[in-house]
């Protein structure tokens, strides 16, 4: 797999705030101080470096107090920012929310519990952590156990209202969909794992025991939001040519090609379609080992009512911490 050598070239050019190109500083209506002189000599220095030959680059440095534009490299060119957005995005959260922002998932309840039994709906409510894993859930369920919880009359909700029900950038192309850097956005989600490509499932095929057969399908987190659709094949020999593939609308993984007999496994991260209920699934599932029966439906997208009581929480890192995934790892 080569999905993390996007996101290190990424990496460089944000460094230089995007790669060099041809273009020349545009000079402002005042001479320019000592300062700013520096400063323009050092960008065009940073710039002009050989590694970043055939690249194209767009600068451009505010002085936000005043308003006043101090270098300028092609500001108006038409460029694909890619995770260059990152850089502004990260610098906005830490401002507005602070280093020591948690994002909080929390479980709770507005019924009677009677003898094990909760009259009422439970309500999972996210706070929009993108690093929640389903072991995290498993211990919100340990927690709903351990407050006594056994049978939940009502149903359970996901209350993915903290964000608003834009799942995917005006921008994006249909055809990245199933493609984890294209991920449907939500506030109550999961991340297959710690690289926190969060409301995608990693999928798995390895080769049958014989040429013919099919391969063995596994997803991790295991759940029962994706249905798998398994046309590829078990080979002699051969090169493995596997592919996964989310159809648009829907939560059905189309696996096709080859592997060979005693190859290692091949792997891929994949989109849900509705990451709310993914992370609902993922969630009940985990009531259900830790013997919490939900008697209703699933109910996506409804809030919590100000009247529910808390059973269990759990906290994200400090978004001090998860700078490092968002701006090393993410594509």
């Amino acid at each position: 797999m080569h999905r993390r050598l996007f996101p290190r070239a990424l990496a460089v050019l944000a460094l230089v705030a995007t790669a060099a190109a041809a273009g020349t500083t545009t000079a402002t209506a005042e001479a320019p101080t000592p300062a700013q002189t520096r400063l323009n000599a050092t960008i065009d220095a940073v710039l002009a470096d050989s590694r970043l030959d055939g690249a194209q680059a767009g600068v451009v440095v505010v002085d936000t107090a005043s308003g006043r534009t101090l270098y300028d490299r092609n500001g108006t060119r038409r460029l694909i920012p890619a995770s260059n957005t990152k850089l502004l995005t990260s610098a906005a959260a830490m401002e507005l929310l602070g280093p020591g922002h948690r994002f909080t998932t929390e479980v709770s309840a507005d019924g009677p519990r009677r003898a094990g039994i909760l009259s009422s709906d439970l309500y999972l409510r996210g706070g929009g952590d993108p690093t929640i894993l389903a072991a995290d859930y498993d211990r919100l369920a340990e927690q709903v156990a351990a407050a006594g919880v056994r049978v939940v009359a009502g149903d359970l909700v996901a209350d993915d209202t903290r964000y608003d029900k834009g799942r995917l950038g005006p921008d994006w192309t249909w055809d990245d969909e199933p493609y984890y850097y294209a991920a449907q956005v939500s506030a109550l989600t999961v991340a297959p794992d710690t690289d926190y490509d969060a409301g995608t499932v990693i999928v798995h095929a390895a080769p049958g025991t014989r040429a013919g057969a099919r391969p063995k399908i596994t997803m991790t987190p295991d759940n029962g939001w994706l249905r798998i659709d398994n046309r590829a094949e078990t080979v002699a020999d051969g090169e493995t040519t596997i592919s996964f593939e989310r159809e648009h609308g829907g939560n059905t993984v189309v696996v096709t090609g080859q592997i060979a007999v005693g190859q290692a496994a091949e792997s891929d991260w994949v989109t849900v379609w509705e990451p709310t209920g993914y992370a609902a699934d993922v969630f009940r599932s985990a009531l259900r080992r830790h013997g919490v029966r939900v008697l209703g439906r699933t109910v996506l997208g409804t809030a919590t009512p100000d009247t529910a009581k808390p059973l269990a929480r759990h906290d994200s890192m400090p978004l001090a911490d998860l700078m490092v995934p968002f701006l090393k790892l993410l594509g």
